[in-house]
């Protein structure tokens, strides 16, 4: 029976622990969705699963109808008698197991893959053989990342743009020579997709009977170096040359007060629609076919988007131009009961005309309400029940490290509004003390009317700036956070449950 009001957790995949230097789909997801259950959770959110390229962002993908080989279960290969133990050991995954080691996944995670396939490729791994060929017969949708990636590895990982001339230009012939010429590392490509497919499955049938929703992450914009881009420039703004003269990014916000240059390509809507916006939702439809809800992220784009100069810095220099807005809508038919509109930092009157006309959830954040003037759109205290209510995000500072960072002045400020708030829903009131503060932000999380209150992980631990996950517009560092076993804790799984039925969400 669906909860009136309901609570969850979000952790990304990458995030989780696993004895091969990052998390995997494998035991320690099914761990965690353990410790959901035992916490009162019914909700786990997490980040795209799409292939990581440039600067390991999850929204810097390869390929946005392509799934993350990096998160396959090597423990399941190795039960399946794709992989030796020796194999795995004699490996360095890394030193530090709260950190992922990117060059080191980078360097051996497709090698130890490489020998599973081999042995796949000789009639090894039990069920996996079933159901194969079925799904290499009917593999389109991946078929355009095998082909793209099997090129890029040919040319040493350069972006399309620096193909060799033959090779820049998409054509379905040059797609068919790329097959013929790496007919191994295409079919190896392939076969990562049906591996992460199967486990995915495994995963999300127990997810589903241990009663957790998996709410997943669909980025708005796509990578410049991508096969989507690459495949499909038409559906893009750029210049004669495939280049970018203008790119995505957004102006001065609470993450950055200079804006952000986020280097996506901007779609070209007007040629989109002639299509039905169907590479959008052809987007969509793999995403619901992947998580229970989707998280829209930066809905603002189907109403306007920011256009800066290809090159730029940062958001100071860049204007708005409008989206397609209702057409869209109209056009994809959005299931309203499955997607939540992502922009925490903006509200229009439109923005509201559409939420409330398609009957759409939209995303609040706790952390943005103290002390911020524009806080009052996310505080508790001014939330519609259709929303799903953040304490804080990968993009912030988890909420100890943010109150710990406020000046005298700010803190008292927020230490007002939230013992204000807290007086509001009943809620013990907190000290001066950030880890205090954080522990009323967390309570308020459940206390609230949102349908759904989501506790950022880090933010459960009261971890400090060891705890963000991203921190935008600084390009080094980031995604790497990973909890380790001991995290879960029968303490904590305890603690939460005691809050969430306290609340009433559990």
């Amino acid at each position: 029976m669906k909860q009136f009001k309901a609570s969850g957790v979000a952790l990304p995949i990458f995030s989780l622990p696993d004895d091969y230097g990052i998390g995997t789909i494998g035991k320690g997801a099914r761990d965690f969705i353990d410790f959901l259950v035992d916490g009162g959770f019914h909700y786990w959110s997490i980040l795209p699963l799409g292939p990581t390229s440039y600067l390991d962002s999850p929204y810097q993908s390869t390929a946005s109808k392509a799934l993350n080989p990096y998160f396959i279960d090597l423990e399941d290969l190795k039960e399946k008698g794709l992989l030796e133990s020796r194999e795995l050991n004699s490996v360095n995954w890394g030193d530090d197991p709260k950190r992922i080691d990117y060059g080191k996944i980078y360097e051996n995670r497709r090698k130890v893959l490489r020998i599973a396939y081999k042995r796949f490729t000789k009639g090894k791994g039990g069920e996996y053989q079933r159901g194969y060929t079925s799904f290499i017969r009917q593999s389109n949708s991946f078929y355009d990342y095998a082909c793209y990636l099997s090129l890029k590895e040919r040319f040493d990982d350069v972006a399309w743009k620096d193909f060799p001339k033959d090779y820049r230009t998409y054509s379905p012939s040059l797609f068919r020579k790329a097959k013929k010429e790496n007919l191994e590392d295409v079919h190896f490509h392939l076969w990562t997709q049906y591996i992460f497919l199967r486990q995915w499955e495994a995963l999300h049938d127990y997810a589903k009977n241990k009663g957790v929703t998996i709410v997943g992450d669909l980025p708005m914009h796509v990578a410049y170096d991508s096969v989507d881009v690459f495949r499909h420039p038409k559906n893009f703004i750029l210049g004669k040359n495939g280049e970018m003269e203008e790119s995505a990014g957004y102006p001065p916000d609470v993450f950055y007060d200079k804006g952000q240059a986020w280097g996506f390509p901007l779609y070209d809507f007007s040629y989109l629609k002639k299509s039905g916006y169907r590479f959008l939702k052809d987007r969509l439809d793999l995403a619901l076919s992947l998580y229970d809800v989707v998280v829209f992220d930066h809905f603002r784009g189907i109403l306007e988007n920011y256009h800066l100069p290809s090159g730029s810095k940062d958001g100071l220099d860049g204007h708005w131009e409008k989206g397609p807005g209702s057409d869209f809508l109209n056009t994809v038919n959005l299931p309203s009961d499955r997607i939540v509109c992502e922009d925490v930092d903006f509200r229009s009157e439109e923005m509201t005309k559409i939420l409330t006309s398609y009957h759409l959830s939209d995303m609040r954040v706790l952390e943005f309400a103290f002390p911020r003037e524009k806080g009052n759109f996310n505080k508790p205290s001014n939330y519609p029940y259709p929303c799903y209510s953040f304490s804080s995000t990968h993009d912030c500072l988890p909420l100890k490290a943010y109150f710990g960072s406020l000046e005298n002045g700010e803190r008292e400020k927020a230490l007002e509004e939230l013992n204000s708030l807290c007086f509001h829903f009943g809620v013990k009131p907190s000290t001066n003390e950030a880890v205090d503060m954080a522990r009323a932000t967390l309570e308020l999380n459940l206390a609230g009317l949102s349908e759904v209150a989501i506790q950022n992980m880090p933010d459960l631990l009261f971890q400090g700036e060891e705890g963000r996950i991203n921190n935008p517009s600084h390009p080094e560092g980031n995604w790497t956070y990973r909890i380790r076993e001991e995290d879960l804790s029968k303490k904590l799984s305890r603690s939460c449950r005691n809050y969430n039925e306290y609340y009433g969400r559990s």
